[in-house]
């Protein structure tokens, strides 16, 4: 009985603080971002799954490269959470239902029990992102410098023929397009930061991903701590790469969002 107060208490909270049209917006983002990241990558990204995009399209490096390219594209939804309901815990929110979503269908389908507990710390990165005062100075200049100094040295590996591809990090025999692609992104992404820098979430969503892989690299290998690092040629872009892929998720929730309010805008006018 007492259990089942402290559940109510909860569920009480969450929609005394969500509004019922809020509460839609965050179930179904958690929903379409589930079903991209479990689901839809293999038609989305070219080559399939993450890993093929990242070592047999992009000639990128491994170890750990593909694996954090779901919650990449988680990003672009808790983002778009963020814009949408404009209320702190948004992300969370968002990133627990995907949790639990991913839970109750691994264990009704498979029997198995599969938890991403760092996709919720991406989510308090994120959020805290939002909070910070990063578009004044001096702290607007830190994430644009630091993302173009990762850009020129992907750019440089590349340039001077120390790029690394295949999950052993092997020389690079084909032309690394992961690595033009990371350099160039992250020189405009750079820009996008500098010329809109209350386009925070871009940030937090950037450093989240740069956690997810690193933490990666230092706890989940199999023969104890930081050893499933890759050479260490391919750590700065692969570090490049992880941080592009979260910006560039966020910057794409921006997109939407002001298309959506160009969009609202433009229906309020007509009426």
């Amino acid at each position: 009985m007492t259990e089942d107060k402290k559940q109510n208490g909860w569920i009480t909270k969450i929609t005394g603080y969500f509004t019922p049209q809020e509460l839609v917006i965050i179930v179904l983002l958690a929903v379409i971002a589930f079903m991209t990241s479990s689901y839809g990558l293999a038609y989305i990204l070219p080559g399939g799954g993450g890993s093929s995009f990242v070592h047999g399209f992009l000639k990128l490096p491994g170890p750990g490269a593909g694996i954090f390219i779901s919650s990449a594209f988680t990003c672009l939804w808790i983002v778009l959470g963020l814009l949408l309901v404009k209320k702190p815990g948004t992300a969370i929110t968002i990133a627990v239902l995907i949790t639990l979503i991913t839970i109750a269908l691994g264990l009704a389908i498979k029997g198995t029990l599969r938890i991403d507990y760092l996709l919720v710390v991406v989510a308090i990165i994120i959020e805290c992102a939002g909070l910070l005062p990063l578009e004044q100075k001096p702290w607007k200049f830190v994430f644009p410098s630091l993302l173009s100094i990762m850009g020129i040295i992907t750019l440089a590996l590349m340039l001077t023929g120390n790029a690394k591809m295949g999950e052993n990090g092997a020389a690079a025999d084909v032309f690394p397009l992961g690595y033009a692609v990371t350099g160039i992104l992250a020189l405009a992404l750079a820009v996008i930061c500098y010329s809109y820098p209350t386009t925070k979430y871009i940030i937090g969503a950037g450093c989240a991903e740069v956690f997810y892989i690193a933490f990666c690299w230092l706890f989940n290998g199999k023969s104890g701590f930081a050893t499933w690092l890759p050479v260490a040629p391919a750590i700065p872009a692969l570090l490049a790469f992880a941080c592009v892929c979260g910006a560039l998720m966020a910057a794409i929730a921006y997109g939407f969002y002001l298309l959506w309010n160009t969009y609202a805008r433009q229906g309020a006018c007509q009426v």
